[in-house]
């Protein structure tokens, strides 16, 4: 079965901006659902340097035609100069939830 819809990652400093985001989504009717997982440890590269910090990990379910939309929100809320925004492609899964997404995203 192919779908329309998308899963989108993002990282936020804490859950409190996690929570504020996800809520602008959902409210929004840009994402159907957002899951905030709890505190992890990343570690990247930022300005030559080795850098440690806790985050928390959101996952955006949407819908395609919205993708963009989410993009511009997640750019314009986030307090990170460059946001991680990542995107697989959902090609299977449970017709009726894809069902209860497309309702919730119309």
């Amino acid at each position: 079965m192919n779908t329309q819809f998308k899963l989108i990652f993002t990282t936020c400093k804490n859950e409190d901006e996690a929570r504020m985001l996800g809520k602008a989504l959902v409210e929004k009717k840009l994402a159907a659902c957002v899951n905030i997982l709890p505190a992890m440890s990343s570690i990247y590269m930022w300005e030559g340097e080795v850098k440690e910090m806790i985050e928390v990990k959101m996952l955006v379910k949407t819908k395609t035609e919205k993708m963009n939309d989410v993009f511009l929100t997640i750019k314009a809320m986030h307090s990170y100069e460059v946001p991680e925004i990542q995107v697989i492609d959902i090609t299977t899964g449970n017709l009726a939830y894809f069902n209860w997404m497309d309702e919730v995203l119309h």
